[in-house]
């Protein structure tokens, strides 16, 4: 599975130290279902995703939209579990813990880049 961080631009400040990209469909099918929750500085991303469900979950969850460009669009705070939720004008979207400290809000219009990492699989 691919990881890295997204950094917020141009102050490259780091807004999620830990995020993971879920591109296949069953990673995307199963998302966060089996959490109990996420550590703050972790997020999910979603990309070339428009909408997320929240059934199943086990936690509520902060859910932020991004164009494009990776410009934060929109913010969805404290989704609880059995939602359905449809973001207007994204292109992909970020998972987090509910209540996660930034003000994600007031970032709209804001840029992130996604720096990737590389992951030790443990396969040799």
């Amino acid at each position: 599975m691919k990881q890295g961080r997204f950094i917020l631009e141009p102050e490259r400040f780091c807004v999620w130290r830990e995020v993971k990209v879920l591109t296949s469909f069953p990673q995307r099918l199963v998302g966060l279902l089996m959490q109990h929750g996420l550590p703050c500085g972790q997020a999910y991303w979603f990309p070339s995703c428009t909408a997320v469900h929240s059934w199943g979950m086990h936690f509520a969850m902060d859910i932020v939209g991004l164009d494009a460009q990776q410009r934060i669009v929109e913010v969805r705070r404290n989704v609880q579990p059995g939602m359905m939720i449809r973001l207007r004008g994204t292109r992909s979207i970020i998972e987090c813990e509910s209540g996660f400290p930034y003000p994600l809000e007031q970032w709209c219009g804001r840029q992130l880049q996604f720096e990737e990492k590389e992951v030790d699989d443990g396969a040799d």
